[in-house]
């Protein structure tokens, strides 16, 4: 392993600073507005590495989650940046007597579907009033009645709590979006940059809208929802959309985003205009016919990666509206790409995972620009012998985005002959992903070599504050968990190679999950997500799952 150079974080400061401050005047000097920070499921479908965007500093200034990353993996020496330091020092209980705060609701996201949460001032402490997180809800919602998109504030409460003992966070808004029979939000929610609009899509019968809220605050409750403000498109009269979160490219207030027909569609004016249908032809674009994954933007390069049901990973050229080329990396049935890509911006690779290539499940590395592959690696026997495992995102260490060599990726397959959850990590030469696995194990269940339990994706975040510096890996198991309280599902924290380091029961495993911030405050390094077999959101603690 390459040895850290001491001086490799300041030397990033220097790009960040450089490229940053000058935007942030011209931008000052237009018309000042506040910008905080989104994170939401697109956060950790960007990667890149330190050297290489060293060489690339126009991808901080074009790309806000690579800027949003950069600043909380290498903050400069006693830096405030995403809460470093703690303003009202107040210990931490970690003795596991406790768990934090959950909310039941009259709905959950859908699995494999994400929270969003905002962080008002990154440079700051921890906000009790500003800072928020919103669930969009798989349920039909009624004004007046039960409500189908819900944000909290006062999220860092509980015992030791930043913002008292709690027991819970408090409602800061909670909406009825549904404009057509049976219409509820089935994917992920997106954030504008300075966290005052949401926009997400709504599903009903074969109709797919594109809805942008303007949130109030004190609006609505849990069991009295109310009428939204919002402006809506709706993008698709002949499919639903219900797998395919949509994709913001921050820049040009552009959302890409599918329907589930396998056709992409590009919707301008998102949060700083009113959203409208880039023209026909050559929008949509069209992706097979079958449902597809969330798609993710390589804005340096001007390319869509998109992932579909059918196997295939496509690629479209934003600038000209075509499908610029397609790779068949799955064995082209229901359970093919399910997770959206991984793109690595600096270093031109894009990461995808199938439950079946025909022999078993893979995660394959692609040269983004060609599709031409780069690395295939078996992740087991995944549903290649008909069982339906669904296989999801992998996360990449800390030590990647400091250099691939030094780092690897990580993620849950199945067992080389069966369908028991295994976790694998691979190792790097180069920018390429080695083919045989650094690290594997079995995930313990009860009972022991559960055949169905399933894994979701996997969250990394880096916490600089923990034992000197922790890097957390969060997923989940649907059923025969050995999380305390039976062998139901649950969430779990990993941190290195080994077996999960703490677990929480949720039911059914837990939906995607969302990181915050890394500050020393009671409750205030958290994560975020709902039960899939319970109508209920959790806020756990990062260290402990508290």
């Amino acid at each position: 392993m390459k040895p850290r150079h001491p001086y490799g974080a300041v030397a990033m400061w220097c790009v960040v600073f450089f490229v940053l401050v000058p935007s942030m005047c011209a931008q000052e000097a237009a018309a000042p507005q506040h910008t905080g920070v989104p994170q939401d499921w697109s956060q950790h479908h960007i990667v890149f590495s330190r050297d290489a965007l060293a060489r690339h500093p126009e991808l901080i200034y074009r790309e806000p989650r690579i800027l949003h990353q950069a600043m909380q993996r290498w903050q400069a020496p006693n830096s405030d940046v995403f809460r470093g330091a703690d303003p009202l020092p107040i210990p931490v209980n970690k003795s596991g007597s406790h768990r934090d705060w959950s909310v039941s609701l009259a709905g959950r996201i859908v699995a494999h579907m994400f929270p969003a949460k905002f962080s008002f001032d990154p440079a700051a402490p921890p906000d009790c009033t500003n800072d928020y997180v919103v669930f969009g809800l798989a349920a039909a919602g009624t004004t007046g009645g039960h409500p189908n998109l819900v944000g909290f504030n006062n999220l860092y409460v509980g015992t030791g709590g930043y913002c008292g003992t709690g027991p819970k966070p408090a409602v800061l808004f909670a909406y009825n979006i549904t404009t057509v029979a049976g219409g509820r939000i089935s994917t992920s929610p997106i954030l504008s940059l300075d966290g005052r609009k949401i926009g997400f899509v709504e599903s009903g019968g074969a109709t797919a809208i594109f809805h942008v809220l303007t949130w109030t605050g004190g609006q609505g409750t849990l069991t009295a929802a109310a009428a939204p403000n919002m402006t809506s498109l709706t993008f698709s009269t002949t499919a639903s959309g219900t797998t395919s979160s949509p994709w913001v490219d921050y820049g040009s207030d552009i959302v890409y985003v599918g329907a589930d027909n396998g056709q992409v569609y590009k919707i301008t004016d998102v949060f700083k205009g009113t959203p409208t249908l880039a023209p026909s032809p050559p929008w949509p674009v069209a992706l097979g016919t079958l449902h597809l994954t969330p798609p993710v933007l390589d804005s340096g390069r001007g390319l869509l990666m998109v992932g579909s049901a059918n196997g295939n990973l496509y690629q479209i050229d934003t600038a000209s509206g075509t499908l610029a080329a397609t790779l068949s990396v799955g064995a082209g049935h229901s359970h093919g790409i399910l997770a959206p890509p991984i793109v690595d911006v600096t270093n031109g690779t894009t990461f995808v995972v199938s439950g079946n290539d025909g022999t078993s499940a893979v995660l394959e590395e692609v040269d983004t620009a060609t599709l031409i592959v780069l690395s295939k690696a078996r992740i087991g026997l995944g549903n290649s012998a008909g069982a339906a495992v669904d296989l999801y995102e992998p996360a990449f260490t800390h030590d990647y985005f400091n250099d691939p060599n030094t780092g690897s990726v990580r993620l849950c397959g199945t067992g080389a002959a069966d369908t028991t959850p295994w976790q694998y990590a691979f190792g790097f030469t180069g920018r390429t992903m080695q083919t045989t696995a650094s690290f594997s194990q079995q995930l313990p269940t009860i009972p022991a070599n559960s055949t169905d339990a399933r894994c979701t994706g996997w969250t990394e975040f880096f916490n600089p504050n923990i034992n000197g510096g922790t890097d957390f890996f969060f997923f989940g198991l649907t059923q025969d968990c050995t999380a305390a309280g039976g062998p139901g599902g649950c969430v779990a924290e990993l941190s290195g190679d080994t077996a999960p380091t703490a677990t929480a029961t949720v039911t059914g495993g837990p939906s995607g999950i969302v990181v915050d911030n890394y500050s020393t405050a009671g409750q205030a390094s958290s994560i975020y997500l709902t039960g899939e077999n319970v109508q209920t959101a959790y806020k756990f603690t990062q260290n402990g799952l508290q």
